[in-house]
């Protein structure tokens, strides 16, 4: 008897490590059998091991096919021993082989309303106190594999007894139950990877007579962003930042993937960072599997963007933030969270200490790669983020150099997307305040008088701002700058702009008047009380 629980164990340790290996050993002629045979023994080390053993077996589909085959009634007879820890594991080996179908609805590997029986069966184990911790571990595994079906994470979203037993587990930190429960939290947020579906493959699959997976109604986004908002106003954070701990990379990405799909819900932000979940994401974006860290990543722009950052992020913290975000504009992230880092980045832009963190670790020239993007969100985003970068000498620098950057901004500005021309406006305006040699870059387009004319008459008050300060400022600068500028055309738009005395077109109205005494005092044009004299 010794020697087959020490082969069986052997092979249980195969199947958590190297899984191929174990595969291919449980793979062979007879093994299967005898942990079957053992499992029907009456010996209760033999039966222990042997259920430990199936369950670790069942992780691929064509093993668990097999166990289903074979192994299902001894499975149920172990369950109806007194002796809970065979009955517990037992149930966390029916409960592997009745979610290993995954999501796929159309798949059900046992008879309708098998999954519920024994997801009610955990749930016995898991609010019950007086079972010990190791029950508890059971139970919440048997959980993580059966939250799979939809029907499954609906049930248990609703029962707020069940729900608050996993996440006072997950608060304990206890490092042996951290992946049970990041799997179920993972399942209820259906935050893992979901494969593309393109129409025509589909459809391909239907005529070669191909099974297609089904995604169940109750996996709808709706039903989705219903349960994320529960988990959320449950605490499930301070579990989360608790099980920060483990040195396991696998699970931090299973971590941060349950903060992103809490950060992708506005309402919810405040609370993870009330309750240290933004402190938390730092370290997660910062070390682990590649994918962890582009979640994390993502959840730290989401808090970024909503939430002023010297609140969420405060001290050295915001500085701390600068890697990941840029970390996200790479050509292997989605559209989104190259949108998401670069609204975050424009926060952040925003205050000195991160501005010199950008530079420092040569985010400009990534930034700068997204204002030549066709993706207008992303080009949008980029100038509204190089406008706060601007308040730095050394970007004020490369605008000024020998490129067509500041051609390009004047470009941007007659763009027909309002916020667009807005933010090249705005850098224009930020530019042209403290650089001359930028300023007479402004007259590079053949143009100019035109792009200049267009913005100052403008159907949008704060693109019609921008270019009124845009004017003051290379009026400003010098007087062969100024009567270059001041074409008859220009002065024309800048004396009617005058006459407005509305209060929303006050501070333009102030703006031009202040551009028209600048040119009196380079004498480009008279003064309207010498003029009437002169009459």
């Amino acid at each position: 008897m010794d020697s087959k629980v020490r082969v069986v164990v052997a092979v249980t340790t195969l199947l958590l490590g190297p899984l191929d290996v174990g595969s291919s050993i449980i793979g062979k002629e007879g093994v299967l059998e005898m942990i079957l045979v053992m499992a029907n023994s009456g010996e209760f080390l033999m039966q222990r091991v042997s259920c430990e053993a199936l369950i670790a077996a069942a992780s691929k589909k064509d093993k668990a096919s097999a166990i289903l085959a074979q192994g299902v009634t001894i499975l149920k007879k172990l369950y109806q021993i007194g002796n809970d820890n065979i009955k517990v594991r037992a149930l966390v080996g029916l409960c592997k082989l009745g979610s290993c179908g995954g999501t796929d609805s159309s798949w059900k590997p046992f008879t309708d309303g098998s999954t519920m029986k024994l997801a009610e069966a955990c749930r016995r184990f898991l609010i019950n106190p007086a079972k010990d911790k190791d029950m508890r571990k059971w139970a919440i595994e048997g959980l993580s594999y059966l939250t799979l079906d939809a029907e499954v994470k609906e049930k248990l979203i609703e029962d707020r007894e069940a729900l608050q037993s996993l996440i006072e587990v997950a608060k304990s930190g206890d490092v042996s139950v951290i992946y049970g429960v990041v799997s179920t939290l993972v399942n209820l947020c259906n935050a893992y990877d979901k494969q593309e579906i393109i129409p025509e493959m589909l459809e391909l699959a239907k005529f070669a007579k191909r099974h297609v997976p089904e995604q169940h109604e109750l996996d709808d986004p709706d039903f989705v962003h219903k349960r994320v908002d529960i988990l959320g106003k449950a605490g499930v954070t301070v579990g989360l930042v608790s099980l920060c701990k483990t040195e396991s990379e696998n699970c931090k990405e299973l971590i941060a993937r349950v903060f992103n799909a809490l950060c992708e819900h506005q309402n919810l932000r405040g609370i993870v960072v009330q309750q240290g979940g933004a402190k938390a994401l730092i370290p997660l974006a910062l070390e682990g599997t590649t994918k962890g860290k582009y979640q994390a990543s993502q959840a730290l722009a989401r808090i970024a963007i909503t939430i002023n950052p010297e609140v969420a992020f405060p001290g050295q913290r915001m500085c701390e933030l600068i890697r990941p975000l840029l970390g996200l504009l790479d050509l292997e992230c989605n559209a989104l969270e190259n949108f998401e880092a670069l609204m975050a980045l424009c926060n952040l832009a925003g205050f000195d200490a991160p501005r010199k963190r950008i530079l420092k670790e040569q985010g400009v020239a990534k930034i700068e790669n997204y204002m030549y993007e066709n993706h207008e969100m992303l080009k949008k985003a980029s100038v509204q983020t190089m406008s706060n970068l601007l308040f730095s000498e050394e970007v004020v620098k490369l605008f000024e150099g020998k490129n067509d950057r500041t051609k390009y901004l004047v470009l941007l500005s007659t763009s027909e997307d309002v916020e667009l021309s807005k933010a090249a406006a705005g850098a224009l305006a930020i530019l042209t305040s403290v650089s001359k040699r930028a300023s007479r870059k402004v007259f590079e387009p053949t143009e100019w008088k035109e792009i200049l004319c267009f913005l100052l008459s403008n159907t949008d008050k704060d693109v019609q701002y921008r270019g009124a300060v845009i004017v003051k400022n290379i009026a400003s600068h010098s007087k062969e700058l100024a009567e270059k500028l001041l074409q008859p055309e220009v002065i024309m738009v800048l004396e009617v702009l005058t006459k407005f005395e509305t209060p929303e077109m006050a501070k333009i109205c102030d703006c031009a008047k202040s551009t028209l005494e600048i040119a009196e005092q380079w004498k480009l044009i008279e003064k309207e009380d010498d003029s009437e004299d002169e009459s």
